[in-house]
């Protein structure tokens, strides 16, 4: 049984947006007193919750400097940085092959769903993604756990009909926590241990649509 919906995160599954987030990020700590390294690593950050990286990153947790660090970051971002990617190769191809077998496909990120709506819309994503689902402005839905819980309820559709594809822990995470199948992949922002314990993990994204299939899902 080949899956009705597939889910896939955005950062570092679809597209490398790695530069625009980074300097985003940047200069909001910067603005809220943080100065790191030119060199320092932010790969951990992305696919994360903002709210988790700020916390981190400000040593608090206390709510009023994280909406305000959180909406510096959002500000800076949706500036002109949120545009800043590349798809990665095979994925066209990819969405494109799962599109003719009749299959929906849907966004399942982290981001705002305002602005990953508005990056699909311009992208050459757009002609084949169904739906965008993201967290909301206050930070829910955040976690991939209830993100994926909340599609499940809005698509009304049972876990054993959908996949989730992502490079992070969180996506494999909140996939099974959901009872839907995960497939890892290893070009992206995570590393192969920490999605070792998906379903499947794949190294080029022109290799999903036939890990999809031996997949031999079961209706639950």
């Amino acid at each position: 049984m080949m899956p009705s919906l597939v889910l896939f995160d955005l950062d570092g599954t679809l597209v490398d947006s790695r530069p625009g987030i980074v300097h985003s990020l940047r200069m909001a700590l910067q603005g809220a007193g943080v100065a790191l390294d030119e060199d320092h690593d932010f790969t951990w950050c992305i696919g994360a919750s903002l709210w988790k990286i700020f916390e981190h990153y400000l040593e608090t947790t206390d709510r009023h400097r994280l909406e305000a660090a959180v909406a510096a970051y959002r500000h800076i971002y949706r500036d002109g940085p949120m545009f800043e990617y590349d798809i990665y190769d095979g994925v066209l191809t990819t969405l494109a092959d799962l599109k003719k077998s009749g299959m929906r496909i849907a966004i399942a990120t982290a981001k705002v769903h305002e602005y990953a709506r508005e990056i699909i819309a311009v992208s050459d994503l757009a002609q084949y993604v169904d739906h965008v689902y993201g967290s909301e402005l206050d930070g829910r839905n955040v976690e991939k756990r209830d993100l994926i819980r909340m599609i499940l309820h809005e698509e009304k559709i049972e876990s054993g009909s959908v996949v989730m594809i992502g490079d992070r822990h969180h996506d494999v995470d909140g996939a099974l926590a959901n009872g839907v199948a995960a497939i890892g992949v290893t070009y992206g922002y995570g590393s192969a241990e920490e999605i070792a314990h998906a379903h499947a993990c794949v190294n080029h994204a022109g290799l999903l649509v036939s890990t999809i299939a031996a997949l031999n899902l079961e209706p639950r």
